[in-house]
């Protein structure tokens, strides 16, 4: 049987496309290729864009995901509904914006939200941003902190979310170029 050497990043890949426990390297090369074959993914050249349903997003845990650094969002959703700033930021906002709907007062949104807020007045400065149609400045916070933040709520709240994100191909990404997807 032939031997091949492949970089860590590219290990980092097919174990992304892996079924824990069923699939060997070979196995995933192999589907990989009838997929290929079968014209479901792009060819070396470029020919034919690859279809996104080729290749089914990982899952992972939600209450601890990986480390997200370098993973770009995809698409979100809370309860449904598809964000529109389709960022880290941008979906802990929406589901801070859904939390200061559904509870009864300022003293239940604190309890919930685990992130750093303003409710008087426009914060501009160490990292908060001002979101004027729920009248709160939020702090950015790094991609697993939003994730986690959003999870808080979701959980406290009774609120579905979910995410789909793609490492980028960079030196500190957990996954390199393996889609993702965090749902609770």
């Amino acid at each position: 049987m032939p031997k091949i050497e492949i970089s860590d990043a590219t290990f980092a890949r097919l174990q992304g496309l892996a079924v824990p426990l069923v699939d060997s390297n070979d196995s995933v090369i192999a589907k990989l290729l009838d997929d290929r074959e079968n014209g479901r993914l792009s060819h070396p050249n470029g020919a034919q864009k690859p279809a996104r349903s080729a290749i089914e997003p990982r899952e992972f845990t939600a209450a601890s995901p990986p480390g997200l650094t370098h993973a770009k969002m995809l698409s979100g959703s809370v309860n449904g509904n598809p964000i529109k700033d389709v960022t880290w930021n941008g979906f802990l906002v929406e589901t801070i914006r859904q939390a200061k709907t559904a509870a009864r007062d300022e003293s239940e949104l604190r309890r919930v939200v685990p992130v750093n807020f303003y409710v008087q007045g426009k914060k501009e400065t160490e990292g908060y941003h001002f979101y004027p149609d729920i009248d709160l400045s939020i702090q950015g916070k790094d991609a697993k902190t939003a994730w986690l933040g959003a999870y808080s709520i979701a959980q406290q709240l009774g609120f579905r979310i979910e995410v789909e994100f793609q490492w980028r191909r960079k030196d500190g990404a957990a996954f390199p170029g393996v889609i993702g997807k965090l749902s609770a």
